[in-house]
């Protein structure tokens, strides 16, 4: 072991890769989830309350929660939480395959890649502010680069006609 892993007082042991994969991907979730809610992050009370409504009982507690989050116990040891525990931890945050996104590289990467999709689209949406223009984007993603360039054109047209009609500089 090398000095680094076996840390010291002032610098606690690198966690071993199972926690620390665990936390890095509670930490992402528990990140994007705070970007949609405004800035305000989810207490480890409010997630294990969520995961346990979803459950129907109690699977997990908000020291557990923080342990998978900090990837350590109040013991100083990694923790080793149950497949079920993060089955349900992963359906909290509406990954169906829980255990398998903390636990798997490939299929954390192809998850993240889908919430990262998402979170984009919201954005955009949010950005638009109308569902409408999302609509017309989803008609658009079917046409060909040439009747896409004249649909640019035909938008940037009518948005300096409404800007010349408001009088606004385009």
């Amino acid at each position: 072991m090398g000095a680094d892993e076996a840390g010291d007082r002032h610098n606690p042991p690198l966690p071993p890769d199972r926690a620390r994969k665990i936390s890095e991907r509670l930490t992402r979730l528990i990140d994007q989830e705070t970007a949609r809610a405004g800035g305000k992050a989810p207490a480890y009370r409010e997630l294990a309350d969520r995961v346990n409504r979803i459950a129907r009982r109690s699977v997990i507690s908000r020291d557990t929660i923080r342990n998978l989050h900090q990837a350590v116990t109040q013991k100083g040891q990694a923790p080793n939480p149950t497949v079920e525990t993060l089955d349900w931890l992963g359906l909290a945050f509406g990954i169906r395959s829980g255990a398998t996104y903390f636990l798997d590289d490939a299929k954390a990467a192809v998850v993240d890649e889908q919430l990262l999709a998402l979170d984009k689209l919201t954005s955009i949406q949010a950005a638009v502010g109308n569902a409408g223009a999302i609509g017309l984007a989803q008609r658009a993603s079917g046409l060909s680069d040439n009747s896409l360039h004249m649909l640019v054109a035909l938008a940037d047209r009518l948005s300096a006609l409404e800007a010349e009609a408001s009088g606004d500089e385009p």
